[in-house]
């Protein structure tokens, strides 16, 4: 196939799926509804908390509802201001938009990790565009919940697979620069600079620390003399958890979540078990995560591809969250690709690898109530079957550099 007639054929597939993007959008956008004083969605409480900073306010003064406050570090409020001055209906679909676009570059920057960065209309490229899909569809389920909620997953998902991307490419300080947007709009891309570490790279994890402490100054200058007491609010609220968010519930997919569970903390326990479950930690989760990250530092140190040593890393964003929703397993788009790139090899590795992905995608996807059902959907959620299947895709990702030496 020439490169004309592949380039002519790659323009057509982006026309159709740019097509979709804006025909979805429509739908997706009107599940934030018109009127921006009630919660349909989480972009609801992004542009509640925007528009409390147009009138002098800060982000958690006021929440939109109880138990729908603003969480996040004022930088997201900060940087979507422009969309707070639009009417709710149409920022909502730009929000749409923007979101698609980054799971979109996510994926795409993932396979170029995987495929060595070739140049574009090389042989390579319809590979490339096929390990883009595949990333997309294994997490397919997060993606569509993602949206329709109006989260913040995909633009942290591609900020953090953009960091990576950019430091392969050895361009040192726009990688920093993601890498310290992502943390200020969701602390938990902060584990990377562990990675960072892990490969010795220390004076350039000290750099990514200095310029996100500074960034996060910055972010809460605009409040002025109350910087200090807001600052206090989003710690307690948010990493202390005194909001009182029950990490035992179900919809709760981290390793905490599951442990939760397990230890018996659900929501109907004793007062005393209760206590525990709002708990950010406890010291079973403490080891194990330890444990989950001493091997995702070994598997850096062994890796010598860049995707293959940030992989086990990008699991660890979700697993050793306290609170991982669902939809925040957008972020395995990137350990998909590692491991899809790698199914084409050959040996044992490639039949494990085969195995991982089909159970991954079968617990990622299947289980979703539209698919099986609500309370087949709610079993699975008890029974943490989405945190499983992420573990099975970390264990292997941690383990592929070993499975490939003996394949």
């Amino acid at each position: 196939m020439s490169q004309k007639r592949l380039s002519t054929m790659e323009r057509a597939v982006v026309g159709v799926l740019a097509l979709a993007v804006v025909v979805g959008g429509l739908y997706f956008a009107r599940q934030s509804g018109t009127n921006p004083e009630v919660y349909r969605n989480d972009f609801n409480v992004y542009y509640h908390a925007a528009r409390e900073l147009i009138g002098g306010g800060d982000p958690y003064q006021h929440s939109l509802g109880d138990w729908t406050p603003y969480i996040y570090p004022p930088l997201l409020a900060e940087l979507i201001v422009p969309l707070a001055l639009l009417p709710l209906p149409v920022a909502a679909y730009i929000w749409f938009l923007i979101n698609a676009t980054s799971i979109v570059a996510a994926a795409w920057m993932s396979a170029r990790l995987a495929n060595g960065n070739k140049e574009p209309y090389s042989p390579t490229t319809a590979w490339r565009a096929v390990l883009t899909g595949c990333a997309v569809v294994l997490v397919l389920r997060f993606v569509l919940d993602s949206l329709n909620l109006g989260q913040v997953n995909g633009v942290v998902a591609a900020l953090a697979v953009a960091h990576v991307y950019l430091y392969a490419r050895n361009r040192r300080a726009l990688s920093a620069i993601a890498l310290v947007v992502a943390v200020s709009i969701k602390l938990t891309p902060a584990l990377l600079l562990l990675y960072h570490i892990a490969k010795l790279r220390l004076k350039f994890a000290i750099g990514c620390a200095a310029l996100l402490v500074a960034v996060t100054a910055l972010s809460f200058m605009p409040f002025g003399p109350r910087a200090t007491d807001t600052f206090q609010t989003f710690w307690s609220r948010t990493v202390k958890n005194e909001q009182g968010y029950d990490f035992a519930y179900s919809g709760n997919q981290s390793l905490r979540g599951a442990i939760a569970r397990l230890a018996g903390q659900p929501n109907e326990s004793t007062p005393s078990r209760e206590d525990e479950s709002h708990r950010p930690g406890d010291a079973a989760t403490l080891l194990i995560s330890i444990v989950v990250l001493a091997m995702a530092v070994f598997a850096a140190v062994r890796s010598r591809s860049e995707l293959a040593a940030a992989a086990p890393f990008f699991c660890c964003l979700v697993l050793l969250s306290p609170l991982s929703w669902k939809a925040h397993y957008v972020i395995l788009i990137l350990p998909a690709a590692h491991l899809l790139f790698n199914a084409k090899t050959s040996g044992k590795a490639r039949n494990l690898i085969a195995v991982t992905l089909g159970a991954a995608f079968v617990l990622f996807n299947l289980t979703s109530p539209h698919v099986i059902g609500l309370a087949a959907a709610e079993w699975s959620d008890v029974h943490s079957l989405i945190f499983v299947g992420a573990l099975l895709i970390f264990i292997v990702c941690a383990a592929s550099t070993q499975l490939a030496e003996r394949s």
